[in-house]
């Protein structure tokens, strides 16, 4: 990821989306842009993309014809694959959390009091979820190189034997 975090927050409801906002830019310095509708967040998205998108599951209680979550979460993530969206909602239902996680959402967080808490346990497991990727990535490429070595020693052996510089037996008996 960047240096300097950028991360959209989404949601109609103003004093959730403002809280938020508060609360993860005192967490770090994280640049946070918050947008009403699903609309906007994808034309700024478009325009710099986001590390991470808070993402309210329904966002048409201020405006009706408002796109609604899952619909931008769709739309988000073929914009920039990458790109991790943790989905916020008031419902409580497991329906809600496994269809969002099926489109792409890296989380699922129930809109109460632990919710705070619950976005900056999401951005840690998503810079460890990086971090990890990177360490797997780097695992698997020095497996890699390791494996040709082997196969190019073993040729080198194989070709040294039947030309003849080294016997198959050791020629101390």
């Amino acid at each position: 990821m960047a240096d300097k975090t950028l991360v959209f927050i989404v949601d109609d409801e103003p004093l959730q989306r403002d809280m938020l906002k508060d609360h993860l830019s005192k967490m770090s310095s994280y640049e946070v842009h918050d947008f009403p509708t699903g609309e906007e967040c994808i034309a700024a998205a478009r325009v710099r993309q986001p590390n991470i998108v808070f993402l309210d599951y329904n966002l048409n209680s201020q405006v009706k014809e408002a796109m609604d979550g899952i619909d931008v979460l769709k739309e988000l993530k073929n914009i920039q694959p990458d790109m991790e969206v943790v989905m916020i909602s008031g419902q409580d239902k497991i329906e809600v959390a496994v269809n969002s996680m099926k489109y792409g959402a890296f989380d699922y967080i129930v809109k109460g009091e632990g919710a705070f808490l619950r976005a900056e346990k999401a951005v840690f497991n998503i810079y460890r979820f990086h971090k990890l990727q990177g360490n797997a990535t780097r695992y698997k490429k020095l497996m890699l190189f390791f494996g040709v070595g082997m196969l190019v020693m073993i040729a080198i052996v194989i070709y040294l034997q039947t030309s003849g510089y080294i016997r198959s037996s050791p020629g101390w008996y």
